[in-house]
């Protein structure tokens, strides 16, 4: 790998640094002609998905929900809230536990269909479903949709889903 395709000049004065600005750094170690020894290469195979990629991915969901959970009190909380920004909140705290109950729900009974695991995320009125299965047939996904449709009251047409192993 060449490092001047993969690298990018940073100025280093500060006045032209803000706050969130990125600095994107190259992590691979090189020896001083600016080369990768192939003997320092990380060489670590990556990981087949497995159960992790599921249990990751449902940390970092609940992790998300517990966020938007709490910044919504926050406002609920705040003396400074006006009462119709307080009504929105209070609204965003039960749509997000609706749909936590929801993907719980439809999680639960998919695994009751034979899925060794799945985990279903939700953006912008799409929902993913990914199950841990070597291939999925037409009755499979229909039943997963199905499901998903009743339990998220999302239209089928709105429904993605694939498998891993």
């Amino acid at each position: 790998m060449d490092n001047k395709e993969s690298s990018i000049e940073v100025s280093s004065e500060t006045n032209d640094v803000n706050i969130g600005d990125v600095e994107l750094v190259n992590t691979e170690p090189i020896n001083e002609a600016g080369v990768v020894p192939n003997d320092e290469l990380n060489e670590e195979k990556i990981e087949e998905p497995s159960d992790n990629y599921f249990e990751e991915t449902k940390i970092e969901r609940d992790r998300m929900y517990s966020e938007m959970l709490e910044t919504y009190q926050k406002i609920i909380n705040s003396s400074d809230t006006p009462s119709d920004q307080r009504a929105i909140a209070v609204q965003e705290i039960s749509n997000i536990t609706k749909t936590k109950n929801g993907i719980m729900i439809a999680e639960n009974l998919i695994k009751n269909k034979g899925f060794e695991n799945v985990v279903i995320l939700i953006n912008n009125n799409i929902v993913s479903v990914v199950v841990k299965s070597s291939n999925l047939n037409k009755e499979q996904i229909s039943k997963i949709q199905n499901i998903v449709e009743r339990e998220l009251g999302v239209k089928i047409s709105n429904i993605n889903i694939s498998n891993k192993v």
